[in-house]
């Protein structure tokens, strides 16, 4: 049995690209090796391996539910959408499953997280593969903060420029900085908690954090607590590496051996390769898993990069709801419409926001859930089915990126829903205020996140009555329970943030300067709804950013 992670082979069997057609591999900029969907070779046939969240997209794109095996069974309060699916419930249960008493061999890019969650249950193999030389360079610290300070002092005046006069947004100006920058003092202290030496940072955002500018799929930075700089770990014969070179070494785990001289170092399981991690042991490195402390790192700097996030969510309100007005009107008009003509407004909209007011940076899509609860419930990017008057709901759930040279410097998550019937519409008001005044009302300082969770099914349970006269509730559905098993919001910053959510089992405190996405996913019977909007804890008062 092999498992095979390549893009194009996969595509080549199923006409899928694995990540350019589904949405969460848009979603987990630092963790997309993860949630991938993986090939399967078997004596049995092939099969696709992936997320039962994806299912919707999977087989809009043509893919055969017999080809499917599906495992981290979504959550949903419509048990309809997902009755007679077979799904198991971890990774890991798929893989033995098929697998039986026999080896499992690995392919370059399956992630060392999958290696870890099969140990003990399944034998795995790695191929054997030649060494590659790789050449290290030096970029200092001091450089990299100056940058973003630079960057910082233009987002700033940007910022305070869109948020203007706007009255719910009074006092929010003075939260722009441009100085304050932990991002190496954070992890530094980072280090001394996991008790390592430094981390290997090779996912996107983590990479451009310290390195200041975007990384490839070949190349990560190596930091160091003893250090005022950062090393880049290229291929040898790359020639746009970045840094003063400092030598060239016979394999990636050698120059990381090399420079850390067999201390512990933290690295980004869910990004990594298994056959990298296997290597860095291999002589002598103690690897510590960190990708989720790595990203509670950058979630807890979100005050540092606000004005950046600023101008993400505002773009992401007006272009969301310009969106859907001309949605609205083309099909009150009965104009030929569909989910793809709505994302090419979308897409103008954001070019005219920036246009418009003269932004110096990037703003590009972040990920895009699109879609009529006529196609299905199941969240997913647009596609050419038609919106018409048989349409009763469109959710646009969608972020974009601030970029400037490639480097992220933050993102937008919120949502909004064009409810096309009397009931949905209600609804759709119902749920839109537990977002603003249940959830968001509770985000002060000190605030638990997964006491905010409890809050909110508390505000859910009072309007179950009206949600069930509605038609959006069935009696005996315990959608508490359901909805104990995901959030109902995140922190956000150069992602939507895994690492601190909304939800049970999460005990991060917020504090002044914390920002996220409130939300409540609403999918039942005919109705697909989203709404969602993004907050800032300020010194004096919780901001709604995406507030028109």
């Amino acid at each position: 049995m092999r498992l095979i992670s390549n893009s194009e082979t996969i595509q080549d069997r199923y006409g899928l690209d694995p990540v350019k057609q589904l949405l969460f591999t848009n979603i987990r900029l630092d963790s997309r090796k993860m949630v991938t969907p993986f090939l399967v070779e078997t004596d049995s046939g092939p099969f696709l391996m992936a997320r039962q969240q994806e299912l919707g997209n999977l087989l809009s794109a043509g893919v055969r539910l017999a080809d499917l095996k599906l495992y981290e069974p979504w959550v949903t309060i419509d048990k309809r959408i997902t009755a007679g699916i077979d799904v198991l419930p971890k990774f890991a249960d798929v893989v033995a499953d098929l697998a039986g008493d026999g080896p499992v061999e690995f392919d370059d890019g399956i992630p060392l997280v999958h290696l870890h969650a099969l140990a003990g249950r399944v034998e795995v193999t790695i191929p054997p593969a030649a060494q590659q030389k790789v050449r290290v360079y030096q970029i200092e610290n001091a450089g990299v903060l100056a940058q973003f300070r630079a960057l910082r002092e233009a987002g700033v005046a940007v910022a305070r420029t869109l948020a203007g006069d706007i009255k719910h947004l009074a006092g929010l100006d003075a939260e722009f900085d441009a100085e304050t920058d932990t991002r190496f003092t954070g992890l530094d202290a980072l280090a001394g908690r996991l008790e390592v030496a430094g981390f290997i940072l090779a996912s996107p955002p983590n990479f451009s954090e310290v390195a200041g500018y975007p990384g490839d799929e070949e190349s990560f930075a190596l930091w160091r607590r003893d250090s005022d700089a950062v090393l880049i770990i290229a291929p040898a014969e790359a020639t746009n590496t970045p840094g003063a070179p400092l030598g060239v070494f016979d394999s990636a785990a050698h120059a990381v051996a090399h420079f850390l001289h067999g201390a512990p170092v933290g690295v980004e399981e869910q990004w990594i390769s298994a056959r990298f991690g296997l290597e860095l042991q291999g002589i002598g490195l103690q690897t510590v898993n960190a990708s989720i402390p790595l990203g509670h790192w950058r979630d807890i700097r979100d005050q540092e990069d606000l004005s950046f996030q600023f101008i993400a969510a505002r773009a992401s309100v007006t272009c969301i709801e310009e969106a859907l007005e001309y949605a609205q009107v083309q099909i009150s008009s009965g104009n030929p419409l569909t989910e793809n003509d709505v994302y090419r407004k979308y897409l103008e909209a954001i070019q005219s926001f920036r246009d418009r007011h003269q932004i110096p940076f990037c703003i590009e899509p972040y990920f895009t859930n699109l879609h009529s609860s006529t196609r299905m419930l199941f969240p997913g990017p647009p596609t050419d089915f038609p919106l018409d008057f048989d349409t009763k709901c469109i959710q646009l759930d969608a972020g974009v990126k601030v970029t400037a040279g490639g480097v992220v410097l933050a993102t937008s998550d919120m949502a909004r829903s064009l409810l096309l019937t009397p009931e949905g519409k209600e609804a759709y008001d119902l749920l839109t205020q537990v977002v603003r005044e249940d959830i968001v009302g509770a985000l002060r300082p000190g605030a638990v996140c997964s006491d905010v969770h409890a809050q909110t099914m508390v505000a859910l349970t009072a309007i179950r009555p009206q949600l069930e006269a509605l038609g959006m509730l069935a009696e005996g559905v315990d959608f508490v329970s359901e909805y104990k098993k995901r959030n109902v919001g995140h922190l956000m910053g150069k992602q939507e943030s895994f690492a601190n959510e909304l939800r049970p089992g999460y005990d991060n405190v917020l504090h002044v300067g914390s920002l996220g996405a409130a939300e409540i996913p609403w999918r039942f019977g005919d109705y697909a709804i989203g709404t969602e909007d993004m907050w800032y804890i300020g010194a004096d008062k919780t901001f709604v950013i995406t507030l028109r």
